[in-house]
């Protein structure tokens, strides 16, 4: 016959293991209930995320002139600068997506370490870190787009007011138009060679600004050779006229989208490599 004192001490040891049973199912469950918690917060920051992937994505290949025809002697100056109006409300529009995504992303990130809790589902847990920190990535390469374009604008504004110039002082009918729309158009021009920055505004775009304010500068020179009957003042400053129409007949727009084109693509790589790890592709 078993003694009392033994057989208290076997009951003992299987209330014990019972105890550590439930506590081992306690434990992956309330884990699997925390890392269910976490990761669900995860798919749906990157649920959203991906949402705005095709809207977002046209930061990298949008031109905003498209649609708007500049060949004539009469450019559609007017449709430009509402493109321009409308690039820049759909830039706005793409920060607000890129920040509130970020932000989203960045919120439940710290819950996806690893922990004892949630070891049960770290497997889970790592995938969905992984995918968040890709999501981060394209957010960040979106957001170096996003700067560009913004630059991009300021750029073009500038640049449209100095092309709607050069309009205006061809349109002048006599010396005082030409004269009183000089200024403006310089102070355009200044602001635009200023804003005309690499790696924003690509470099092949500098030598047409210079070409516009050297034009402006040479018709300043025309103007007082005529105030002064300097005729000798007017033929070089005629001449150098013809230069600066020359220089600016020479344009290469086909090198300014290239060089578009190169700039944009390893972001346009990045953010597409990125952004599909973060749809679980």
């Amino acid at each position: 016959m078993e003694s009392p004192r033994r057989g208290g001490r076997r009951w003992l040891i299987i209330g014990a293991v019972a105890v550590v049973f439930v506590l081992l199912i306690g434990y992956v469950v309330g884990g699997a209930a925390v890392a269910g918690g976490r990761v669900g917060k995860a798919d749906n920051a990157l649920k959203t995320t991906v949402s705005h992937n095709n809207t977002i994505a046209g930061i990298f290949d949008k031109d905003p002139f498209k649609d708007v025809k500049f060949e004539g002697d009469n450019p559609d100056l007017g449709g430009a600068k509402a493109a321009v109006a409308t690039f820049k409300q759909q830039v706005s529009t793409w920060q607000a997506d890129v920040s509130g995504d970020r932000t989203a992303l960045e919120r439940v990130r710290p819950e996806l370490s690893s922990s004892l809790l949630t070891l049960p589902e770290q497997a889970t847990i790592d995938n969905r870190r992984h995918r968040v920190d890709a999501g981060l990535s394209a957010l960040s390469t979106a957001q170096k787009a996003i700067d560009i374009d913004n630059k991009r604008v300021a750029f073009l504004e500038a640049f449209m007011d100095a092309l709607a110039g050069f309009v205006a002082l061809g349109n002048a009918t006599d010396l005082a138009g030409v004269q009183g729309q000089l200024p403006a158009t310089g102070s355009n021009l200044q602001k635009a060679a200023q804003l005309a920055q690499p790696p924003a505004i690509p470099p092949e775009v500098t030598p047409i600004v210079k070409a516009m304010q050297q034009a402006v500068a040479d018709l300043q020179a025309m103007v007082k050779a005529v105030q002064a009957n300097d005729e000798a003042g007017f033929n070089r400053a005629n001449a150098a006229l013809e230069a600066d129409v020359k220089t600016l007949s020479n344009f290469d727009a086909d090198a300014v989208d290239k060089a578009d084109k190169a700039r944009f693509q390893p972001l346009i790589d990045a953010y597409n490599r990125d952004m599909k790890i973060a749809a679980g592709s």
